[in-house]
């Protein structure tokens, strides 16, 4: 009876460590993702990219546009980074009477990365009368 909880208590102590050991990412074949290490020698481990965009009108009948972008590429297609982080911030105010205000904000990052990270936030307000705030915020991956 002592062998048989002896036992159990080794296994149950035993399986969570098994799976620290295994974490990360689970393909079919582990070698794919050290190909994909060692053939980045030599290049950047991460790419980060951070578009921020502030666009206001405040006068009556005013207006502002604003287009903004962003490639977060890697390098060339032989050199891609390991992880990516891309992140799109837009504050676009329309304040004045009959004032209209326009804001595009596109971002792209790399493609075939192992992770990628994206934060998309925007705020956008008309404010008076007859006012107008439109406001388009893009936070893509891949080429």
């Amino acid at each position: 009876m002592l062998r048989i909880s002896f036992a159990a208590l080794t296994l149950l102590t035993a399986i969570p460590a098994v799976a620290q050991d295994r974490g990360g990412l689970h393909r079919r074949d582990p070698t794919a993702i050290l190909d994909q290490i060692e053939a980045n020698r030599g290049c950047p481990m991460s790419s980060t990219s951070v578009t921020v965009g502030l666009n206001k009108t405040t006068a009556s009948r005013s207006s502002a546009q604003q287009s903004l972008g962003t490639y977060g590429g890697g390098g060339s297609s032989s050199c891609r980074p390991l992880v990516s982080t891309q992140v799109v911030a837009g504050v676009n105010l329309a304040l004045g009477r009959g004032s209209s205000a326009g804001q595009t904000i596109d971002a792209r990052g790399p493609s075939g990365v192992l992770g990628t990270t994206t934060y998309t936030r925007g705020y956008n307000m008309g404010y008076g009368a007859f006012s107008s705030a439109t406001q388009r915020l893009s936070n893509l991956t891949g080429r």
